[in-house]
């Protein structure tokens, strides 16, 4: 069985090639211009997005910077509330205020816990 090789696909392109021997593709000057013009185009629309997301990364990267300050303040603010909260005059003058008063020594009562000597093992389920 013998393939004829006029079927073969790189046989016609070579005789297509032998045709046109000058060049299968010619541009001439005007084709390069334009090709370059092309290129330098293509390029600077790529530059100018990259641009714009960079900026756009910035301006949100300060707003977060912004937001995190804001969130430390915040969070400074809560913690002297606590701490002046927490203090023990401001507790007692609170309670105070409350109608409450210290317990007197009849009011208090205790009770004995008695815990068995036997070691406790924790166990899992």
């Amino acid at each position: 069985m013998a393939i004829d090789q006029r079927l073969l696909p790189l046989h016609s392109a070579r005789i297509r090639r032998a045709e046109f021997p000058a060049g299968y593709f010619k541009l001439g000057d005007a084709g390069l211009i334009a090709g370059a013009i092309a290129v330098v185009c293509i390029l600077s629309i790529l530059y100018l997005a990259q641009t714009g997301r960079v900026a756009t990364a910035g301006y949100r990267l300060q707003e977060l910077e912004q937001q995190h300050t804001e969130l430390l303040r915040e969070a400074e603010q809560y913690e002297y509330r606590i701490a002046q909260a927490s203090r023990l005059d401001a507790i007692a003058a609170r309670a105070q205020a409350l109608g409450l008063r210290p317990a007197t020594s009849e009011q208090q009562r205790y009770t004995t816990i008695e815990v068995p000597a036997v070691a406790v093992v924790a166990t899992s389920n």
